[in-house]
């Protein structure tokens, strides 16, 4: 099984730099799902529950940056940052309330409530079965996912130390993670456009747009290694999901 995750993780990693918004990572939940005898819901719960905790953990030091630094980027109204903290807080309710998530799979349950729809009614179970075997470890996992995202936000303003540009560090660790937040839409690729754009509007007044853009750069290259890494098992995975889903049109076309 945790072969299965380090290679499959490896494999998503890799499909990410192809595709938008990481979504290279639902390949991760797909081979999670065939290839152990965790189901296919709790299989993308992974996934989203993993996504959520990068989401809380980016916004947490984002807010944490702006109360402490208050940094100043023209246009950007103050209600941005009460969204950004009512989206934190309710991360931090799916990521750590069983209750929630048994309330949300009776409510998709009674919004879709057709035949036809039943497979979706199973992977929502995913969530709830998710939080029951996590039960305890939610916290350690949440404490984890805030150090790891500290780290690469010490990371990201050492960039700065070697651009030569002062900026301080609660300042670039607030603006840096609206600016890595932004990448995640799925209008690019890797991250690469929105991100790098989203970086020289919000620090506009703290470093000329080439320097912004060098950072991009930087950000950009940090994560090279994990998709080297991860792409000789990009193809193999790959390959075999298409012909999984030639193999799947095929049935329902003779049982059609």
């Amino acid at each position: 099984y945790v072969q299965t995750i380090v290679v499959s993780t490896g494999a998503a990693t890799a499909l990410n730099v192809f595709l938008p918004a990481k979504s290279g990572d639902l390949i991760k939940s797909y081979f999670v799902a065939k290839r152990s005898e965790t189901s296919a819901g709790v299989s993308v719960a992974i996934v989203v529950y993993e996504r959520l905790c990068d989401v809380f953990a980016l916004i947490f030091w984002c807010l944490v940056g702006w109360l402490v630094g208050r940094p100043q980027v023209p246009g950007l109204p103050s209600l941005f940052w009460g969204v950004l903290a009512a989206l934190g807080a309710a991360s931090a309710v799916l990521i750590a309330s069983s209750r929630v998530a048994v309330y949300g799979r009776e409510l998709l349950a009674r919004a879709f409530p057709h035949r036809r729809l039943k497979r979706l009614r199973k992977v929502s179970q995913g969530w709830p079965d998710l939080l029951l075997v996590l039960r305890g470890r939610r916290r350690w996992i949440v404490a984890y996912s805030l150090f790891l995202w500290l780290v690469h936000l010490v990371q990201i303003w050492l960039f700065t130390v070697t651009l030569a540009v002062d900026v301080p560090f609660t300042i670039c660790a607030s603006l840096t993670a609206v600016a890595l937040m932004a990448g995640q839409l799925p209008f690019t690729v890797a991250g690469l456009g929105t991100r790098d754009v989203a970086l020289v509007l919000l620090l506009a007044q703290y470093m000329a747009p080439e320097s912004a853009a060098a950072m991009g750069v930087l950000i950009s290259t940090r994560t090279l290694l994990p998709p080297l890494v991860g792409l000789p098992f990009m193809w193999p995975y790959l390959s075999s999901a298409v012909g999984d889903a030639k193999r799947w049109r095929q049935s329902m076309e003779e049982t059609g």
